[in-house]
């Protein structure tokens, strides 16, 4: 039996910026039903939106402004304090990526280019020309390969094993050798995308079926799930 001390299931750009941001030290390993190069996040071409301010026309922009865009363009439906989080993390996330490595476009300068996007009120989204996932996938790949994180490529995880509440690792299905087999962890982080493939018109690619939410979903105690259905229920106020 595999053992490790962190297993991120999710070879995408989730999955490696949670790999990359575990204690060195510990034994990170990596699942991915495919290649992490294959994975769906090469296919982000516009950008990320981040209040930088560098653009002439954002010199005022701010992470409220940016939360109030995020949660406008969802209709009011959007989880307002991850949304709130998220626009507050995304400027030390953007600057953790340049160190990284990740060859944004740049004004002349020499400061991150920034360009308006979809609904923002100010021209806050970097990029790196029209392949933006492309390069940040192959230099978050390059970081983790560097910290010698574990991978593994072609596996298919099937379900957690969950006892007395607390998951002690997953059960996957080697696609290459045709073998199941348990992989202990102390901690198990899914970080397995969307699931644009449900709906009959869509740009996501093939993999993008949502196996990784239905196998969590089923693996988590029932009054947990009843909890978060509750509150995925719930409309907060405009």
């Amino acid at each position: 039996m595999l053992s490790q001390d962190i297993l991120v299931v999710g070879g995408g750009l989730a999955g490696l910026a949670a790999a990359l941001a575990c204690d060195p030290q510990l034994n990170v390993a990596v699942v991915s039903k495919v290649h992490p190069l294959r994975s769906h996040s090469v296919a982000a071409q516009g950008g990320i939106n981040a209040a930088l301010g560098n653009n002439p026309e954002a010199k005022d922009d701010t992470w409220e402004g940016h939360a109030f865009d995020t949660i406008k363009g969802s209709d009011y439906l959007a989880d307002q304090d991850v949304a709130e989080l998220m626009c507050q993390k995304a400027v030390p996330a953007i600057y953790e990526l340049e160190y990284f490595g990740v060859p944004f476009s740049r004004f002349p300068g020499g400061v991150i280019a920034q360009r308006p996007f979809g609904g923002a009120g100010f021209p806050r989204t970097c990029y790196a020309a029209d392949r933006t996932g492309l390069v940040i996938l192959h230099t978050l790949y390059e970081q983790s390969l560097r910290r010698q994180v574990k991978f593994y490529n072609e596996w298919l995880v099937t379900r957690l094993v969950v006892k007395d509440g607390k998951c002690l690792g997953v059960v996957v299905y080697d696609l290459q050798k045709g073998e199941i087999m348990p992989v202990k962890a102390r901690a198990v982080i899914f970080a397995t995308g969307g699931y644009g493939r449900v709906y009959l018109r869509t740009t996501n690619a093939y993999i993008n079926h949502g196996s990784g939410i239905g196998i969590s979903d089923l693996s988590l105690p029932e009054q947990y799930i009843d909890n978060r259905r509750s509150a995925r229920g719930r409309r907060l106020p405009g």
